[in-house]
């Protein structure tokens, strides 16, 4: 299986979950832990799934989970497999909330590279 890539590009025919979870903070490695763990075991060989990027915040109260999809209907489906809601509900167990939105790359900005 090749391995997962990002691609942040408004010409990029894809659906973007972007889920903002909070957390307490002496639990935040916690749920990254579970939310890695589930992409290696489970969203890697979803049909669909292209990639997933984590980051906690430096305050400890956030995690955010940048997930790409190659279609709103795979992500949709996907949802309805009974080993991504046992995840889900592993992840909504340990965080306080969760905020999931599907999303498209509406513009990115890069500073140019200089040349001398």
């Amino acid at each position: 299986m090749s391995t997962p890539t990002t691609t942040i590009s408004a010409d990029a025919d894809l659906v973007t979950l972007v889920n903002v979870f909070t957390v307490a903070p002496e639990r935040q490695i916690e749920l990254a832990d579970a939310l890695d763990r589930a992409t290696r075991d489970v969203f890697l060989s979803v049909p669909g799934f292209v990639s997933a990027n984590l980051h906690v915040s430096l305050d400890g109260h956030r995690v955010v989970n940048y997930a790409q999809w190659a279609s709103e209907q795979q992500y949709k489906e996907a949802l309805q497999r009974s080993d991504v809601r046992e995840h889900i509900a592993e992840a909504a167990a340990i965080a306080q909330a969760y905020d999931p939105t599907l999303a498209q790359v509406r513009s990115v900005h890069r500073p140019r590279l200089l040349t001398l």
